[in-house]
């Protein structure tokens, strides 16, 4: 009989590795990534085509593109697409990114090919109807709306505006009136712009035959939609402030405040990339990290405390964000700042540096779990600049990375006097 009262073994993962899928080509020429795993026949193809957040004449352009496109085709109107998919128990999703929006499609194998061609006939002849048009706009509106009662969101908004700059495009707001402005006119101009069969990427995950790839090239591989070369954003112009600031955006209603930090960091191809990382992670990525273990549980002052590397491929930055009762705000500021001068100071012990490495190790596992979790990082790959051997080099650097290591990374990027500071609050409780 199984004693409970027994801790279980634990022991290491070992080899841990993604072995990336190869890419081949639909009919049209449109690279094709299958990731063929698991025994439930099951799939989701993901359709990526160029034009996202970047590329956007006014916000949310890119994301209502995708998202009334596949509303209605020539072919059948929304509620007709809804009941299909609904009675098929398959179901769609858009996202858009920086420079790619993804059209995705869940489905059972065995009505796989029903779905994909209401799909495919939605990204070949949209109708963009202004009544699908105004019921998403006000489900949008209504979404955006209650963000802007948020602090948590409107300090993410300014720490934005402060690194990237208030007329970058991915630090605008988004505003419940830009949405209702948007016009039929203007989706199809875009779509016309950006869904280009050149353009094109799909990835194919799930218990994958011979049959979901015939059905696949049969559908997507003739779809043809020609059009010119796209330029991506320039990133050249762009630099990262030189220097701190601190922004505080008056909320009067507010009970909490919302914090949010950034400081400049490297891009993902940036050697220095994965062992900041890693610190970040001993910094703020786990619930056993630094700021959880001073600022929750030992001070009390936030119920929870987030640091991340947010990567991408051309910049990146630290951010560090929580909530707290407004007479903490700076307190809890002050004491993200001992907690950087520690690790600029400290070494990490080995016994901290070997759980962040198990903790880190166990979460990338993760990304193997399901064919669709390894079709999401595949995606990414198009996506943030993730490269092929991104997975297995990361795992080799976090085991291979060092007390000094972090050390050296502290005090290169963990500078105070670079830190950009929103807060969002009742200015009259700050105290300061």
């Amino acid at each position: 009989m199984l004693d409970r009262s027994l801790q279980p073994p634990v022991s290491p993962f070992t080899n841990v590795k993604l072995d990336f899928p190869q890419q081949t080509t639909l009919s049209n020429g449109v690279p094709l990534q299958v990731i063929n795993q698991g025994d439930d026949p099951v799939n989701r193809v993901a359709v990526y085509v160029r034009g996202g957040i970047l590329d956007e004449p006014k916000p949310m352009i890119a994301m209502m593109t995708g998202t009334v496109a596949l509303e209605g085709s020539k072919s059948h109107t929304s509620a007709e697409i809804a009941q299909t998919l609904d009675f098929n128990g398959a179901w769609k999703a858009v996202q858009s990114y920086d420079d790619w929006t993804e059209l995705s499609l869940w489905s059972l194998n065995y009505n796989y090919e029903t779905n994909l061609r209401l799909l495919a006939q939605c990204i070949l002849q949209p109708t963009f109807m202004p009544d699908d048009l105004d019921l998403l706009q006000r489900r949008y509106a209504g979404t955006y709306a209650a963000s802007h009662r948020r602090v948590k969101y409107l300090a993410a908004l300014e720490l934005r505006r402060l690194y990237y700059g208030q007329t970058h495009p991915l630090a605008i707001d988004i505003t419940p009136d830009d949405i209702l402005s948007i016009t039929s006119e203007e989706l199809r101009s875009f779509y016309l712009r950006y869904y280009l069969t050149s353009h094109m990427r799909v990835i194919l995950a799930g218990k994958i035959t011979d049959r979901e790839l015939a059905v696949t090239d049969d559908v997507l591989g003739h779809i043809d939609i020609p059009g010119r070369s796209l330029p991506y954003y320039d990133w050249s112009t762009f630099e990262a402030p030189a220097s701190g600031t601190v922004k505080v955006v008056e909320r009067p209603e507010a009970v909490q405040s919302a914090i949010a930090i950034a400081l400049p960091a490297v891009p993902r191809r940036h050697p220095h990339y994965f062992k900041l990382r890693v610190l970040i992670t001993v910094l703020g990525g786990y619930f056993g990290s630094r700021l959880m273990s001073n600022i929750r549980e030992e001070k009390g002052y936030t119920y929870g405390i987030s640091a991340v590397l947010a990567g991408r491929e051309h910049c990146s930055y630290i951010g560090i964000s929580t909530e707290c009762m407004t007479q903490y705000t700076w307190a809890v500021v002050d004491e993200i700042k001992a907690e950087m001068s520690r690790l600029r100071e400290q070494l990490v012990p080995a016994d901290e540096l070997d759980t962040v490495r198990k903790y880190m190790i166990s979460d990338l596992v993760k990304t193997l779990d399901t064919p669709f979790s390894v079709a999401s990082y595949v995606g990414s790959t198009i996506t943030f600049g993730v490269y092929p051997s991104y997975y297995n080099d990361q795992v080799k650097a976090i085991e291979q990375v060092t007390a000094a290591d972090l050390l050296e990374m502290a005090r290169i990027y963990l500078r105070e006097e670079r830190m950009l500071i929103a807060v969002v609050g009742n200015m009259s409780g700050l105290g300061r």
